[in-house]
């Protein structure tokens, strides 16, 4: 059988797919519609200052990432993940919002958020470095972005 992996979402040929869908979402302007900005930290992965932003609807689950400056990733040997925090749920375990690579330090990179619980309302988004293939629990050791949603 095929494997599927991360990195089938994250070809450069559905990047085209990817924004027209953030665009669509913008423009469908749901009334919880949310975009925050990146906060880079002093991880390594965010040394260069990283642009791009958060793009989520609760009442949808759904919502897109543009990330520009972030380090580019070998998947072999790590990949991104990020985490959404539930206003609803305890912080200690934040919902996994799917695994992503940077592939080029060139342009803008568009992820689909894909979180595996329904999320109530997001408080927080944050991006972290992990394993291949991500983790369930993360250690939160390599965290180079954050969006804080809301007040």
């Amino acid at each position: 059988g095929v494997m599927w992996t991360a990195q089938s979402s994250s070809l450069l040929g559905s990047q085209a797919a990817l924004r027209d869908a953030r665009e669509a979402l913008i423009a469908d302007a749901p009334a919880d519609l949310v975009r925050v900005a990146w906060t880079a930290t002093d991880d390594p992965a965010a040394s260069n200052g990283v642009e791009g932003e958060l793009v989520w609807s609760d009442a949808l689950d759904r919502g897109y990432m543009t990330f520009k400056g972030l380090a580019p990733n070998d998947a072999a040997q790590a990949q991104y993940q990020l985490w959404i925090f539930d206003e609803s749920r305890s912080a200690d375990h934040p919902v996994d919002g799917g695994v992503f690579d940077i592939p080029t330090a060139a342009g803008e990179t568009f992820v689909a958020i894909d979180a595996r619980l329904p999320i109530d309302r997001a408080t927080l988004c944050a991006g972290t470095v992990e394993g291949p293939g991500g983790v369930v629990v993360s250690s939160r050791e390599r965290l180079p972005v954050l969006a804080k949603i809301g007040g």
